[in-house]
């Protein structure tokens, strides 16, 4: 008898255990994890499944918390010798946050694939059940070794670092300016390019107030004084462009570096990176010289979740910077 890979699922809530209601149109929880997966056609004939069901809620629930839980399940299973590959099925209106705080704090010796589910069963264009067996192919694929945590949808791999949720509602919803790493046809997996999971950090828990602030036309600086008035450890920005803040919010941001707190700047715009370009006040490059740290390609979500992690961990200001540093060097 051929081996079938053992692929341990997480089902954790979200759309893609949802069925829509035919008489209201309405989209609700229906259905356990084990329930869904009874449904996806080949997957127990071609894949020895293991389910866990730590929590069950929606994407828009999910809170560091949970993301912690699954870090010390998938640390457990990464321990396994019978286990081949990884299955995470989660809401996903935080699937460009969760995966990538896993991403960030689990060594993923054996792989990691995030999926979901843009429409919910018994919707006329669900992508429910293809999307758990593709997820399962591509965990339980070797070129899938190395590469951190995936994400998978729509036939395409996608990885945790770069992906944004492009559309609220349609099953191509996910994607990546740098594009795909690969995808699925038919029954095989494909890569058209090489990734790495670069630096992991030993988190063991994560309870600290790091929020993101976000830059608009006319944004009141109060407000950006109410969040200092905050036990901050750590302040991520939402700037313009490439890196721009409106001029009159630089006093808080010295404050904040004056009282030792890292204060990140990611840009708003979803393609593109923050960087030290223009020479004014509010500009990127005079935040640089104040100390601010310039994200790079991350969004502020993904920049928040590496600040938390890295200053769970004990990491420095310094250390912070030079790990944003590095990461922009190896795009």
């Amino acid at each position: 008898m051929a081996h079938r890979p053992h692929i341990v699922i997480f089902a954790t809530g979200g759309t893609i255990q949802c069925a829509k209601d035919a008489m209201t149109g309405k989209v609700s929880p229906a259905m356990t994890g084990a329930q869904m997966l009874r449904a996806v056609e080949g997957l127990n004939d071609t894949f020895e499944i293991e389910i866990q069901e730590p929590f069950t809620m929606p994407g828009s629930d999910l809170s560091l918390n949970e993301a912690m839980t699954l870090t010390r399940e998938i640390r457990t299973m990464q321990q396994r010798p019978d286990v081949d590959g990884i299955v995470v099925l989660q809401g996903t209106d935080t699937m460009d946050e969760v995966p990538y705080f896993v991403h960030t704090a689990v060594k993923c010796d054996k792989p990691v694939v995030f999926t979901g589910s843009m429409k919910s069963a018994r919707d006329r264009y669900s992508d429910a059940l293809g999307n758990v067996y593709g997820a399962a192919m591509v965990a339980a694929h070797p070129a899938s070794l190395g590469r951190g945590v995936l994400i998978y949808f729509n036939e395409t791999i996608f990885a945790a670092s770069e992906i944004c949720k492009m559309h609220s509602s349609r099953i191509d919803a996910f994607h990546s300016f740098y594009g795909p790493l690969g995808g699925t046809i038919e029954d095989s997996v494909r890569y058209y390019r090489d990734s790495h999971q670069g630096r992991v950090f030993p988190l063991e828990q994560v309870d600290l107030d790091v929020p993101i602030f976000p830059c608009y036309t006319g944004v009141d600086a109060d407000l950006l004084e109410l969040y200092l008035r905050k036990d901050l450890k750590g302040l991520v920005i939402e700037g313009y462009g490439t890196g721009n803040i409106p001029r009159y919010l630089t006093p808080q941001i010295e404050k904040a570096l004056d009282r030792g707190i890292p204060v990140v700047l990611a840009t708003r715009c979803i393609d593109g990176e923050s960087f030290a370009c223009y020479d004014h006040p509010g500009g990127g490059a005079e935040l640089e010289r104040m100390g601010v740290i310039l994200s790079g390609s991350l969004t502020a979500f993904k920049s928040r979740i590496k600040v938390l992690i890295m200053l769970s961990c004990g990491c420095t200001t310094e250390e912070i910077r030079q790990e944003f540093a590095q990461g922009a060097s190896q795009l």
